[in-house]
């Protein structure tokens, strides 16, 4: 029987708070399973949180990290403000072992895209990361930092973008769009002069030559 109704039974509804958000029930023993009406315990939100926080602090277990920051959520408390716990090399070897050869989907993969075009940091968001990279600096010797940067390297070596992630790159960052580029293509065989192109789609004559020559823009070429 699920234990909020166990509870309910011996002490009637359960009561909700101020903003009308109903009170938990709490596992005294931290065992769910455990269902008997002693080990049950109603409180309010702010009052659960407050548990949990202090198991975390004697504890500092991922399952009471886990539920403390599902708390901080619902009281609106920043999760990035907990400190103490971090992840178990056996966990993220886990993840790790989970997430090889892994894809996301094509549409979850659109979707972050079309969320980060023209997204900007906030300052508070700079914030954090500038005081981030000072505690990196503060808290890691030079040899540290060095052997930080050659695992980076490693991992990223002999890697290199397949064809479509290339072209997908360049229409992203392309200052002319298809049309400009034909209609360019199209004056340089009219006669026109490179000055007046170049003045005209305000790029460099070079970057004409690059057009003409057809190593740029090379999706409307093939």
């Amino acid at each position: 029987m699920n234990y909020r109704k166990i509870w309910e039974e011996f002490h009637g509804k359960i009561p909700k708070d101020e903003q009308g958000r109903t009170f938990d029930i709490h596992h005294i023993d931290g065992n769910r399973k455990n269902n008997s009406i002693d080990n049950l315990i109603c409180l309010s939100i702010k009052d659960h949180y407050k548990v949990h926080l202090k198991q975390f602090e004697e504890t500092k277990s991922e399952k009471e990290f886990r539920s403390l920051v599902f708390l901080m959520k619902r009281i609106n408390i920043n999760p990035q403000n907990l400190t103490g716990w971090t992840v178990s090399q056996e966990i993220r070897e886990k993840i790790r072992k989970k997430l090889v050869g892994k894809k996301r989907p094509i549409e979850v993969v659109e979707k972050m895209r079309k969320k980060l075009i023209g997204y900007k940091w906030s300052e508070e968001q700079i914030k954090s990361r500038v005081d981030g990279l000072k505690n990196f600096y503060k808290q890691n010797d030079r040899e540290t930092r060095k052997l930080w940067r050659e695992n980076i390297s490693k991992a990223h070596k002999g890697k290199t973008l397949s064809e479509s992630t290339k072209e997908k790159l360049s229409k992203h960052n392309s200052k002319l769009s298809d049309l400009e580029v034909l209609e360019i293509v199209e004056l340089i065989n009219q006669g026109k002069t490179y000055k007046f192109i170049s003045e005209k789609y305000n790029i460099s004559q070079a970057q004409i030559t690059s057009i003409k020559q057809k190593k740029t823009y090379k999706w409307l070429w093939n």
